[in-house]
């Protein structure tokens, strides 16, 4: 599935260990199931089972338990599902994806969605044997080594799929995407997929809602998930463990020394290990960097030191020669967004620790460097102290970018979803709330948003800006002869494509208000959130358009004619929900 591979190492094939074999059923057989899923010993006795071959085009699915004893006690998860594959089947449904993968060409081909009818299926309680009933007795030693055995098989699949509608645990708890997120074994297997050579996750919210999502796994390292019993904890972390220091040692024999640098670097920090301190010599031979340090650039000798969390080496690296201002290419891992310098590398991936951040600001590392692709490092804070810290070595609260966009900070922040209280400090600092000039800067930070505004973060942020006087009736004038060309060319190239992706339309229709962009993404929760809020619906775009003229599909029309029942589904957010200011 070359054709939406989000991998910085395309071409790249790992193997894993095989400790368990790997039963898939047809997609065929899954259509035709009722009520909920069936365990694996009760479809294997009815031969609805097959061993995994290399000819079998492969789903392999990934979902939360909505049960203690049971995945989906009600058969919402299997309905979703089967409703997913059904239309994408008879072609009734076009998988969306993310803004920054769509500038890779994310996609299915159409040959990948004529596989589907025939491809078969890997779940969890489905093809690894479960503790039910009168099935139960020494199977736990056996459920082991198909869980050590989940790198294979996620990397045996041509797809996957995250099966994540918004549904209720038995124990009341909210169950959506970002609740997926937290589950450790989700994790286990988000990583494992990141571990393949595979695309981006497709993210199935509803029958007719199905997304490509961006690949942000540093957010979610396995060790801190939610495990309902602890003992799994050390399990998949060791799975991961094993399936990393095998993938490393692959990477180590790349041409390419930059994937194997980074996943080198954040090695412990992504499975739970102390830090391991090395010498300048033990550095240069485990990363394989040679002398003069000053030669290297990309993700140099500091960016690597910076990334495994140790001051000293930083300061001796320093010392040797080696560059503060190194450039790192554009990966999957910071958005494919090239030239991020140490300083962006250690607010993205290390805001937590500190000392790294400071270590690079007192030996005169740019607080505000940028480029035409990277906007400077405060947009791409994860603290409220690493904010804090950058201001106070001069970084610029409003300063805006040299990037096609122009944006400032405040609109980084709002994008990427960085924590609530990281956007609270940058208000608190006085960033400007109406956004900048020329490029997109003319949006409000209400508006990038939209790029992620579904979870209780993102709708906090919202309230935030809007308590701060933020204007959720904003427009985006897009300013300077390149912005204003690119919207343009997006609506010229719209007339002569039937389908245009969700980039050309964001480009498009990019001069309406936050409600607007809301639109363009499909984002539910906070098209219902702002118009709650008091949001007009009917100011137009430069197109003549109102929001829901823009609306392509049903369930967004229907959010727009009657917002209030969808608020109350949001998860955990009914408090948020603020009446017209």
């Amino acid at each position: 599935m070359g054709s939406c591979s989000s991998r910085s190492d395309d071409g790249f094939k790992s193997e894993h260990q095989q400790h368990a074999p790997m039963w898939v059923v047809k997609v065929e057989h899954l259509l035709k199931m009722r009520e909920r899923f069936r365990p694996h010993q009760t479809l294997k006795a009815e031969g609805l089972l097959e061993k995994w071959s290399p000819k079998m085009f492969t789903i392999f699915v990934s979902h939360q338990w909505l049960g203690r004893h049971h995945p989906d006690p009600n058969g919402e998860q299997l309905r979703v599902l089967q409703g997913c594959l059904s239309n994408l089947i008879a072609r009734k449904l076009k998988i969306e994806t993310d803004v920054l993968l769509q500038w890779n060409g994310g996609r299915l081909t159409e040959a990948e969605l004529r596989q589907i009818r025939d491809a078969y299926l890997w779940l969890d309680y489905f093809c690894v044997p479960q503790l039910v009933d009168d099935h139960a007795d020494g199977l736990a030693e056996d459920q082991l080594q198909y869980v050590h055995t989940i790198p294979s098989y996620v990397d045996h699949c041509n797809l996957f799929l995250a099966l994540v509608p918004k549904a209720r645990h038995e124990t009341g708890s909210p169950c959506s995407f970002h609740s997926w997120l937290a589950r450790g074994w989700c994790r286990t297997e988000l990583w494992c997929h990141f571990l393949s050579s595979k695309v981006p996750i497709v993210a199935v919210k509803s029958h007719d809602l199905a997304q490509f999502v961006k690949p942000q796994w540093h957010r979610y390292p396995v060790h801190l998930g939610d495990f309902g019993v602890e003992k799994d904890r050390s399990s998949c972390r060791s799975v991961i463990r094993t399936a990393l220091t095998q993938y490393l040692a692959q990477l180590s024999l790349a041409k390419n020394k930059t994937v194997y640098r980074l996943y080198l670097s954040l090695f412990e920090d992504m499975t739970g290990l102390a830090s391991e301190l090395r010498s300048v010599e033990e550095f240069l031979m485990d990363f394989s960097f040679s002398k003069p340090l000053n030669q290297h650039r990309g993700l140099g000798p500091v960016a690597c030191a910076a990334l495994s969390g140790d001051v000293e080496l930083i300061r001796n690296l320093v010392m040797a020669k080696a560059s503060l201002q190194s450039h790192m290419p554009g990966l999957p891992e910071v958005m494919n967004l090239p030239d991020f310098t140490p300083v962006h590398l250690a607010v993205w991936f290390r805001s937590q620790d500190l000392r790294i951040l400071e270590t690079l600001l007192d030996l005169r590392a740019d607080p505000n460097s940028c480029t035409l692709n990277v906007d400077p490092p405060l947009g791409f804070c994860r603290t409220a102290g690493a904010v804090e810290l950058l201001v106070r070595h001069k970084a610029g609260v409003n300063l805006q970018g040299k990037t096609l966009g122009q944006l400032c900070p405040i609109h980084s922040v709002a994008a990427f979803g960085a924590p609530c209280e990281v956007l609270a400090t940058l208000l608190e600092l006085r960033a400007d709330v109406t956004g900048g000039r020329g490029g997109f800067a003319s949006a409000s930070p209400l508006h990038f948003i939209a790029f992620c505004g579904d979870s209780p973060n993102e709708l906090r942020s919202a309230q935030l800006l809007l308590e701060s006087r933020a204007d959720m009736n904003q427009v985006c004038q897009p300013e300077g002869l390149l912005a204003r060309s690119v919207q343009w060319i997006s609506q010229a190239y719209s007339k002569c494509c039937s389908k245009p992706s969700a980039v050309v339309r964001w480009l498009r229709d990019v001069s309406s208000t936050p409600l607007g962009w809301c639109v363009t993404f499909e984002n539910e929760d906070y098209l219902a959130f702002l118009l709650r809020a008091g949001a007009d619906p009917e100011v137009r775009n430069s197109r003549g358009l109102r929001p829901i003229d823009m609306a392509g599909a049903e369930r967004i029309r229907r959010i727009f004619q009657n917002p209030t029942p969808h608020v109350y589904l949001l998860e955990d957010n009914s408090e948020l929900v603020i009446e017209r200011l």
